[in-house]
């Protein structure tokens, strides 16, 4: 049975430090950690080390617009969002996700923490850990447990509480 733990984050907007501390909380711990972009930190900084980032719009050079990352049986897609016009239609980032057989498809740009399921894809926005939008005003990262059966979503505070109610879980 495969089990992973994936901890995703968003919209940092020039704070290394918030990057850093969740890097620091994790890293060795879970499966990945993922950054979907708009840092707007140099991408050759040694936070980078061990997470999964993209480009997001407020980035420089140096990033990739998106990522596939595979671990035995489950599939990741990942990019900021903005390339595939994400703020007027999702028809673009689904049928990415689609052709990319993704399980998961990893989102920012919105600002705004939410998951849910089209098809076999769970997507996922874990919110801005500095400059949240919309109407839950709290900066937040995304905790998701993924075993053969489900996919858990959990969103957390920056002093690592669970946010509960935008907890949510799909069947795989």
């Amino acid at each position: 049975m495969a089990n992973y733990t994936l901890i995703v984050m968003s919209d940092s907007h020039g704070n290394p430090s918030v990057v850093e501390e969740i890097k620091a909380r994790y890293q060795g711990q879970v499966t990945g950690i993922f950054h979907n972009g708009d840092s707007e930190l140099a991408s050759n900084l040694p936070v980078w080390e061990g997470i999964q980032v993209v480009r997001g719009n407020c980035d420089g050079e140096g990033y990739p617009d998106r990522l596939v990352t595979q671990f035995a049986g489950l599939t990741i897609a990942q990019t900021h969002g903005h390339l595939y016009l994400i703020n007027f239609m999702w028809d673009r980032l689904y049928f990415w996700a689609q052709e990319e057989g993704a399980d998961i498809c990893l989102y920012g740009h919105l600002h705004q923490a939410t998951a849910w399921q089209e098809g076999k894809t769970v997507f996922i926005n874990p919110g801005s850990v500095e400059q949240p939008r919309g109407p839950v005003q709290e900066k937040l990262y995304a905790r998701v447990e993924v075993d053969d059966e489900r996919i858990k979503v959990d969103f957390y505070t920056l002093d690592h509480q669970l946010y509960p109610a935008l907890s949510k879980e799909f069947s795989r």
